[in-house]
């Protein structure tokens, strides 16, 4: 055939593949603008890290859910200095619009700089109405803590003293200087009282707090105590197992809550997983309380723990929540005292699984209006240094902490420290990492050399 006959049916191929290559590029421009549009629209953003670095804690973006007044945040910075606080900002304006974000520089508005006392470059300051608060740092953390102290005020928390109980400076593996740091964190202020000298609780007290006595307290103390949470007052009381403690039992059971003298152990299978031994048993089983709701999916650990048993009636006047149980693996072995060298199931004399280890209370029947409350925890090591970062037992302590503030809000998944991820290698093991990396890009070279031969 001529090949002057080709050329139409070749020039029709031609534009067919011209136009099916237009249309195939308009398709895909237009899947770009849709996808664009769509994320814009939605405000969506992927956050791959680990412990979710650059989106707002579940605290946060409750806490800013909740808002029903206007807060304004004040980035006082250079031009060059407000890049790096934008992405932090809009996360802020953007889960609630009563957050709104002003970047303003000290050099160019000097009055409103003096106005806020800012002395250095970076300062953030929160503002709810006439009231402005700095932020400790430029972190979530930092701000979202300020926003808490506008809106909520700071709690004044008790740490009773005088029994053995445990060493708020200590920075040892026993020692709660971590608690101490944590409760500062949420802007509480944090001291310490000794009954025997005054048989007072100061009025200030938002929360009084029993960590881990060696030694009972007198019945003039825990009257004191029964007044203070008879008048609305609020105790969260950490009780370890092998102590005596018939006062302060005696406090616990007139509201349906029996302490027992016992040690928890718990032969559930997946604490092996995380290297604990059944002295610590691992809860995973949580009640429906505020203080647990967030807790559903995570683990929380109680070294060394005693259980309680609980009233199912309301006799007492105080409505009790059961928060966490251990698995039906466990026991109890009564009458326990630290002497113990070995321990297992004593049929008939020991308490089978599950067990109640932390329970809640309402005080109903106090002075009107004055709602009492009380937590009590069947170990005081689940708040020690060594432990209070275990999976989620610094949520737990600190959902507790915000329930008996009536700060039902605030309970949440607190934000977790950025994770650092490192990749170890050996020598070999970088040799070999190095020549793979090495050999593909010198096979394209070669290819493209072969190819570009042939051609020519």
């Amino acid at each position: 055939m001529p090949e002057n006959e080709r050329r139409p049916g070749s020039a029709k191929r031609q534009i067919l593949h011209g136009t099916n290559l237009a249309i195939y590029i308009v398709v895909v421009l237009a899947i770009i603008v849709l996808c664009n549009w769509f994320v814009n629209r939605n405000d969506h953003h992927l956050d791959l890290t680990p412990n979710k670095e650059f989106s707002l804690s579940p605290e946060t973006k409750k806490l800013l859910k909740g808002l029903d007044r206007p807060v304004t945040i004040y980035v006082f910075d250079r031009e060059s200095g407000f890049r790096q606080r934008r992405d932090l900002m809009d996360l802020y304006s953007s889960a609630s619009h009563f957050v709104h974000v002003q970047y303003v520089d000290p050099n160019r508005d000097p009055g409103l700089a003096h106005e806020f006392g800012v002395q250095n470059y970076g300062s953030i300051y929160v503002a709810v109405g006439s009231h402005h608060l700095q932020a400790s740092d430029a972190s979530e953390e930092g701000i979202t803590n300020a926003l808490i102290h506008l809106l909520k005020g700071q709690k004044v928390i008790y740490f009773v003293q005088g029994h053995g109980e445990r060493d708020l400076s200590g920075s040892d593996r026993d020692g709660y200087s971590k608690f101490k740091q944590a409760l500062q964190n949420e802007d509480s202020d944090v001291k310490t009282l000794v009954l025997l000298q005054k048989m007072e609780i100061p009025s200030d007290c938002s929360m009084l707090v029993i960590a881990g006595p060696k030694n009972d307290y007198l019945p003039q103390e825990t009257s004191t105590i029964e007044k203070y949470l008879k008048g609305g007052g609020r105790l969260l009381a950490f009780l370890d197992p092998g102590v005596a403690l018939p006062n302060l039992s005696k406090l616990l059971s007139d509201y349906g809550v029996t302490l027992r003298n016992d040690l928890v152990i718990d032969e559930n299978p997946v604490a092996q997983l995380f290297g604990t031994s059944p002295s610590m048993p691992l809860i995973l089983s949580y009640g429906d309380s505020p203080i647990v709701q967030p807790l559903k999916r995570t683990a929380t650990l109680f070294p060394l723990a005693r259980s309680f048993e609980v009233s199912s009636g309301d006799k007492s006047g105080a409505t009790l929540d059961q928060l966490c149980k251990t698995s039906q693996a466990s026991f109890s072995v009564t009458n326990f005292n630290p002497s113990m060298r070995e321990v297992s199931y004593r049929p008939g004399k020991d308490i089978k699984g599950p067990l109640v280890v932390a329970v809640a209370g309402t005080l109903t029947g106090g002075a009107p209006n004055k709602e009492g409350r009380f937590v009590a925890v069947g170990t005081s090591l689940i708040a020690a240094n060594a432990y209070l970062g275990f999976q989620g037992n610094r949520d737990l302590i600190m959902n507790m902490v915000e329930w008996l503030a009536s700060n039902e809000g605030l309970i949440s998944i607190r934000p977790k420290a950025p994770a650092f991820q490192h990749l170890n290698l050996t020598a070999s093991q970088m040799g070999g990492l190095l020549l793979r990396v090495m050999i593909i890009p010198v096979c394209i070279i070669v290819i493209g050399i072969g190819v570009w031969w042939s051609r020519r």
